[in-house]
């Protein structure tokens, strides 16, 4: 779709390239990370497509703008008064702050809706999940403490905060593939 398409008109419309580009990716990792109920954890993964999808979009805004492409909806543009060439300044304007205040509310909306899902899976898929869940919504908090001034460049969650979210789920991690070797090693039901 990129290769034809370089604006969504509508959310509808975006969702429809999403559901293609990350929603799909969410629902074919489900049986990887090892779901215990399949249909329930396809569809929180689904959210999380869309959560992580949109956050890159908030976060890209001057980088899509540059490959001559606008993901953020043009009836969202439209509805808080920004135009193309507002995206295109190094600054954003205050129409642009409240634009971009709309799409992380929408995204965080996706994440909350994708949380349950991480406790469907395999206790050894559970920490790099979180992780990533901790990490890509850790970049509209970045956002938000810039002032949504995305820009002038790219906002990053901080290395030390990216050090520490994998510290804080690698114990768990190894816990759980220790155990999980342990019951594959011994046969389900035997310790």
């Amino acid at each position: 779709m990129d290769l034809c398409r370089s604006s969504y008109a509508t959310y509808d419309d975006l969702l429809g390239y999403m559901e293609g580009s990350a929603a799909v990716i969410g629902t074919m990792m489900t049986p990887i990370l090892e779901a215990d109920d399949l249909p329930r954890a396809r569809e929180h993964a689904r959210q999380l497509g869309f959560a992580f999808q949109l956050t890159n979009f908030i976060r890209d805004v001057s980088e899509d703008l540059a490959r001559g492409r606008v993901y953020l909806p043009q009836e969202d543009l439209d509805r808080f008064g920004v135009a193309r060439h507002d995206l295109a300044a190094r600054q954003a304007t205050p129409a642009v702050r409240e634009l971009l205040a709309f799409e992380v509310a929408r995204a965080r909306a996706r994440y909350r809706a994708a949380a349950p899902g991480i406790e469907l899976l395999v206790p050894s898929s559970r920490p790099c999940i979180r992780a990533a869940f901790t990490l890509y919504g850790g970049i509209l908090d970045e956002v938000e403490r810039a002032g949504y001034q995305v820009l002038g460049g790219r906002v990053r969650v901080p290395r030390r905060r990216r050090l520490a979210v994998a510290a804080g789920h690698w114990p768990a991690a190894l816990a759980a593939a220790r155990a999980e070797r342990r019951v594959t090693v011994a046969g389900p039901g035997r310790r």
